[in-house]
């Protein structure tokens, strides 16, 4: 299971270099024994002012389990729309956005009694970013560090990441406003 989703991380990075890459951590109950993740999203990014934006992201995270390499951990495939806000009014610099969305498939790997068991699970996603957009010749990049929460079951699944990206954009901003 953990290979076809890095086999599809993997495609994401070849195929669409707008992916963003992303280190990350699960925080809270129960995630002591989680090394740091790996994860990568597409993001689609509308402008409807010149200091916002509407945006919607599909991404794929890998949390592995300071187990030894018996390959346990978590993977997750999250869907989310938000609005970013630049802070400067001017659609780069400085932004926030919150975001809301959905757990479309995850997996918890677990070695239990010598057998590998697979839980899954689905749920409502929260998250909240900053970070920063600035231009590099003409290329936008996208310097950012959020927290998400995946709500299932009653139980939630935590974690920050940070990372760095540049994506895609659909529209130009009127820049003589």
């Amino acid at each position: 299971m953990l290979k076809g989703i890095l086999t599809s991380i993997l495609f994401f990075i070849v195929i669409n270099s707008e992916a963003q890459l992303g280190v990350m951590k699960m925080v809270g109950n129960n995630t002591k024994n989680y090394s740091f993740g790996i994860g990568a999203y597409i993001k689609g990014v509308f402008p409807v002012s010149q200091a916002g934006d509407l945006t919607l992201e599909l991404g794929a995270n890998i949390f592995f389990l300071n187990d030894g390499g018996s390959g346990d951990g978590t993977a997750l495939v999250p869907i989310k729309a938000g609005y970013r806000y630049s802070l400067n009014g001017t659609g780069m610099g400085f932004y926030v956005e919150p975001q809301i969305g959905y757990n479309i498939y995850g997996v918890t790997s677990a070695n239990v009694d010598g057998t590998t068991e697979n839980f899954t699970f689905h749920g409502l996603v929260l998250a909240a970013g900053t970070g920063y957009l600035f231009l590099i010749g003409n290329t936008p990049l996208d310097l950012n560090l959020h927290y998400e929460t995946i709500i299932d079951h009653g139980g939630s699944d935590n974690y920050i990441s940070l990372g760095l990206s540049f994506y895609l954009h659909f529209g130009k901003r009127d820049s003589e406003q």
